[in-house]
């Protein structure tokens, strides 16, 4: 009697149990099975082919659809960067910039000041504005065109910025009415408009009300907006008697030099847009640009088209779970298989539109692309980035889909399991859970902490390998002028990033210029040794220049044209070597007029005490390894070019080391290894390997910071001075491939990551 109890309730349980688990008592016969089974073969058809075209507007509107799409590639496709490094150097910028007023070297050097990032966001996302338009429907066609507006806004504020803040050349003299200051104040600004500092500058004690009354005046040189802008801080200004500051404000509006050469450019292209000569209808015998003009054709109705297509799939579905309840199935896993099977036809479909849709623009890199080497190459990775990012969100959506249906199903095939695991003995449930669960266990832990057993990596210049390598055995990448950058705004930068971004880029060693503020005469000096067309351009922007600041700067000769203040950069430099505690970092300073001791207590000052390492007394003597420099924290190495301090850390880099000349013109200046300065036989050695012209050029950096240019030079000066150089000095450290190269000769993978991320 009990055993017979005991059979019906573990039936009982049984029955219980595949109710949970979606199954319904059978009721149907046999000869309604076979049409029941065609039914739910032809609604699962159906759910099949509503979620294949679900799937490709998903996707779509996740994609091409969206702007942050194109935004995204771009930057995967380090496309910004790019701009500086690979398309802006090419010779074909040379028409495009031809016409202005100034040195065409200086221009190309200053390309990233006339075309800086957030111009390049604003003009690229015009761009990406008219393709969405396109595919939402909204336009005909593209047109691939360029609004060189925001170009020439840049040139035109190019000579504004340094002319502000440097006014107040020549003498001041006193008046003693309103109406004499009122007119030495407006031909000084006639002075400006045309590009000259003034002679001299008016000064009176203005009550407000002849404050009042001048300011009008003043201000009717400038339009309607600037007015409201400046007029209350240049109000106060002259209230103050700052002639020339108020002048420094104002200045800037008027300065019509760089308005007439962008009219110029203007008129040499015909207006303001540059017209590429590139439209989307050009590539429509592509197979992929006869996919997306059918997108184009259907944008408008994809909402319909979206909410008519889940309604069908979504009654689909429904109907299948009633026809599984009525044919005495589980209706979850009846369900499921649905979602899995519409799951597998999405798949097989995204590899017929692999197949199908091939990337148009790889084409571009080919010999008869029609646009210079360096865009083909961006534009073509960035359509491999965005390819590659449409292909991962239909993939993302075709796995949840096969996720789902398989969830579904195996959480149906689990209920009913666990009915029949209840009925098993409780020793067998914990053996069997306990061999399941040690080896899921052990590898989810081996899985998820992979290196959890294993010894630390340690690192020295981010790598293992330079460790045990003496300070004077290692190559570094060296930034020639390191200070004068464009992101920190130099007129004629040597580099693209700030000091702190080169050091994130790889970069260990820096050459810097100290200076004191540059007096009058010394500006005047230097104007005379530029090259004619040179000094016309800058002479606006320098001339008479008065200012002066206290302390030590970073300047690279005209503290003018661009500077930063010595302590606050090294304190940056502190920073970023806090940050990264296994890198060591050299600074060669070129000291002409700073006395080593305000070297010395810049460094001090900036936090760098404790941090610095202490040449051997002996030029020959022996360096310490990178490893025993990083163990002790003495890991920064400061040099000087003309001073010594011996007995401390300051020393002159010339009783250590010998250099290259600096003064290369041409390309085949840069293949041989004559010793410049220093003693022959010096321990350290500094390849100079840039070209020297007008103002740094990205094109010629193009080639000279080549790999094999770089390594070639190295091989001869091995050759030549016997010894591989300790630093390899080049401008715009960011084009070519510089860092690739010093990898090369410390003998390291090519795959190893040069930035130590800071």
């Amino acid at each position: 009697m009990t055993a017979v109890s005991q059979g019906a309730d573990e039936r009982n349980s049984s029955a219980r149990a595949e109710g949970a688990a979606g199954v319904a008592p059978a009721v149907a016969g046999p000869r309604n099975t076979a049409r029941r089974r065609a039914a739910h073969a032809g609604l699962v058809a159906l759910v099949v082919v509503c979620w294949l075209p679900l799937v490709v507007i998903l996707t779509a509107s996740r994609t091409v659809l969206h702007p942050a799409f194109y935004s995204q590639s771009l930057t995967r496709a380090h496309a910004y960067d790019r701009i500086y490094t690979e398309v802006l150097p090419d010779p074909a910028v040379d028409t495009l910039l031809a016409g202005l007023p100034i040195d065409s070297s200086l221009v190309t050097s200053n390309l990233r000041t006339v075309l800086p990032p957030a111009t390049v966001q604003e003009m690229t996302d015009e761009q990406i504005t008219r393709i969405v338009d396109y595919l939402r429907a909204r336009t005909g066609d593209v047109e691939l065109a360029v609004d060189l507006r925001p170009i020439f806004g840049n040139i035109s504020g190019l000579a504004n910025r340094y002319i502000a803040g440097e006014l107040g050349a020549g003498t001041r003299y006193r008046v003693t009415s309103v109406q004499d200051f009122t007119q030495g104040v407006l031909t000084a600004l006639d002075d400006i408009a045309a590009g000259r500092p003034p002679a001299s500058l008016p000064t009176i004690e203005l009550t407000p009300q002849d404050t009042d009354r001048i300011l009008p005046l003043v201000l009717d040189r400038v339009d309607p907006a600037t007015r409201d802008r400046v007029g209350p801080e240049l109000r106060a200004m002259l209230r103050s008697g700052d002639v020339a500051a108020a002048l420094a404000l104002i200045g800037p509006q008027v300065f019509q030099g760089d308005e007439r050469a962008t009219a110029r450019l203007q008129t040499s292209l015909h207006g303001s847009t540059l017209d590429l000569g590139l439209r989307l209808s050009d590539l429509r015998d592509s197979p992929a640009i006869s996919a997306i003009d059918r997108l184009h054709d259907v944008a408008a109705a994809l909402t319909w088209a979206t909410v008519l297509l889940s309604l069908i799939m979504a009654g689909a579905l429904a109907a299948i779970v009633v026809l599984a309840g009525r044919r005495g199935v589980s209706q979850v896993r009846a369900a499921a298989g649905a979602v899995i099977a519409a799951g597998l036809g999405a798949a097989g479909l995204g590899v017929v539109l692999r197949l199908a849709l091939p990337n148009p623009l790889t084409s571009l890199a080919g010999p008869h692309s029609p646009l210079p080497p360096g865009a083909s190459g961006v534009l073509v990775d960035f359509s491999r980035q965005a390819y590659g990012t449409v292909e991962s969100d239909y993939l993302r959506v075709v796995a949840w889909t096969l996720v789902v249906g398989i969830v579904a199903a195996g959480l149906s095939l689990l209920v009913a399991a666990s009915a029949r695991w209840s009925r098993t003995g409780r020793r067998r449930r914990v053996a069997t859970a306990f061999v399941l669960a040690v080896p899921v266990m052990v590898t989810v832990t081996w899985t998820a902490f992979p290196g959890a057993a294993a010894e630390p990596r340690e690192l020295c210049e981010s790598s293992p390998s330079l460790c045990d390598r003496r300070y004077d055995q290692v190559t570094y990448l060296a930034t020639h002028n390191a200070m004068a950058n464009s992101e920190d705004r130099f007129l004629g930068p040597s580099q693209d990033p700030t000091i702190v971004h080169q050091l994130d880029l790889g970069v260990r060693t820096l050459l810097i210029d100290v200076h004191h503020w540059t007096p009058p005469a010394q500006v005047e000096a230097y104007l005379a040794t530029l090259a004619p067309a040179t000094r016309a351009a800058l002479a606006p922007l320098a001339q008479g220049a008065v200012s002066t600041r206290p302390g030590v700067w970073l300047c690279h000769n005209l503290c003018q044209l661009g500077s930063l203040d010595f302590v606050a950069e090294l304190g940056r430099v502190r920073d970023w070597m806090t940050r990264n505690p296994t890198e060591v970092v050299s600074l060669i300073i070129q000291d002409d007029d700073v006395p080593a001791s305000e070297i010395a207590g810049g460094v001090a000052s900036a936090g760098l005490a404790a941090m610095v390492a202490t040449p051997p007394d002996d030029p020959h003597g022996r360096w310490p390894t990178l490893r025993t420099m990083i163990d002790s924290g003495r890991r920064l190495v400061v040099f000087t070019e003309r001073q010594d301090l011996p007995g401390t850390f300051l020393r002159s880099f010339y009783r250590y080391a010998a250099d290259t000349p600096f003064d290369a013109k041409r390309p085949e200046d840069l293949r041989g290894c004559v010793r410049n300065r220093g003693a022959a036989g010096a321990g350290l050695l500094l390849m100079n390997h840039w070209l020297t012209d007008a103002a740094p050029s990205r094109r010629a950096a193009l080639t000279s910071n080549a790999t094999d240019t770089i390594v070639g030079r190295a091989e001869r000066c091995r050759a030549e001075q016997g010894r591989t150089p300790t630093f390899v000095a080049v401008d715009f450290s960011t084009i070519g491939a510089a860092q690739p190269a010093v990898d090369r000769l410390n003998r390291l993978p090519a795959s190893r990551a040069t930035a130590a991320g800071g």
